[in-house]
């Protein structure tokens, strides 16, 4: 399997996909390879990359950032007949649910309630859809950049999410995959800090760009496991983004990598079968638990500390493809289905 982050990997950096990268893909599918998409972004955000791809088999994608897993295929235009009505079918989406591993009650509660306190607003992630709470007009702005840039939509709530709250059991179909807790730049300083004690109520190592590193799939963590066990979230800080700043929040043992080992349970293959390849601090685990993990050129250097290796071209010139032609050259990725 190929498992691929999508922004500043797989994608340009305008967050286009070239068709020169899917034609190679869909190539690359038909020799037998799993291509299997990975990404800190919503499902939403997914739909059309994934519809541009047009790979012959349903697509496995990871999504929120390892909490939540589908297979997902497009037919192409289709025509139905019967008796009396033919009718056609431009491009039905077929999923299927493969694992969602929600935060805790307790997380989503006091992680809202302390954002609006400090004048933060939140973005809550439940199935597909997107949900905020703005607090002033400069918020209003940075959703609507939101759904520029992910092609998605975003419904704004005035009650706190209450509507989702208003049970006091953990029903996962309430609860979300991940909470965005996002913050003009000048704030991140005293944002992220107040988080991480809200959320880590025990000492726990954070790297230097603020990603939480006592998670269970970090084999750099110092923390034990019942340190572990008390976290209620892990938090991955997002700097100069095209979002500008803001905290994503996840269950304290999701990540990536947790999400691509998930997923190849299910598909039964085995995680040394996999190459990786991403360019975020999110990507760590992502890399670092399969057989092969690829760093773009224009990767984070601490995810080039990690990485299998480090190719020599970036996402603006086609680096997954030329890496996985020059693997392809030397004999060294093939496919024992065929």
């Amino acid at each position: 399997m190929v498992a691929l982050d999508l922004d500043g990997t797989l994608l340009q950096s305008n967050h286009q996909l070239a068709e020169t990268q899917a034609a190679y893909l869909r190539s690359l599918s038909k020799s037998g390879f799993r291509i299997c998409i990975a990404t800190g972004r919503a499902a939403p955000s997914v739909y059309n990359i994934v519809k541009k791809l047009a790979l012959p088999d349903p697509i496995p994608v990871i999504c929120s950032n390892g909490a939540r897993g589908f297979f997902l295929s497009y037919n192409d235009n289709t025509t139905t007949t019967t008796t009396t009505t033919t009718t056609t079918s431009s491009h039905p989406k077929q999923q299927t649910e493969l694992f969602y591993t929600p935060l805790s009650r307790e997380a989503v509660v006091q992680t809202i309630q302390l954002a609006t306190k400090l004048g933060y607003f939140v973005q809550y992630y439940i199935d597909d859809g997107i949900y905020a709470n703005p607090l002033t007009e400069s918020h209003r702005q940075m959703i609507n950049e939101y759904e520029i840039l992910t092609d998605s939509c975003v419904e704004i709530v005035d009650d706190d999410f209450d509507r989702f709250l208003q049970h006091d059991d953990d029903d996962t179909k309430l609860l979300p995959s991940k909470l965005l807790v996002r913050c003009e730049k000048d704030e991140f300083a005293t944002c992220h800090p107040s988080f991480v004690k809200l959320l880590y109520p025990t000492t726990s190592t954070t790297d230097g760009d603020g990603n939480d590193n006592s998670c269970a799939d970090n084999t750099n963590a110092t923390t034990t496991t019942t340190d572990r066990n008390r976290k209620l979230a892990h938090i991955v800080a997002a700097y100069n983004t095209d979002l500008d700043w803001f905290l994503e929040i996840l269950h304290p043992e999701v990540n990536k990598g947790h999400g691509l080992r998930t997923m190849c349970q299910k598909l039964e293959i085995s995680m040394s079968d996999v190459i990786a390849i991403g360019d975020g601090t999110n990507d760590i685990e992502f890399l670092q638990l399969s057989g092969l993990g690829i760093a773009m050129q224009n990767a984070h250097e601490s995810l080039k500390q990690v990485a299998s290796y480090t190719m020599e071209w970036t996402n603006d010139e086609h680096g997954v493809m030329k890496t996985l032609k020059s693997h392809q050259q030397k004999g060294s990725l093939c496919c024992d289905n065929h």
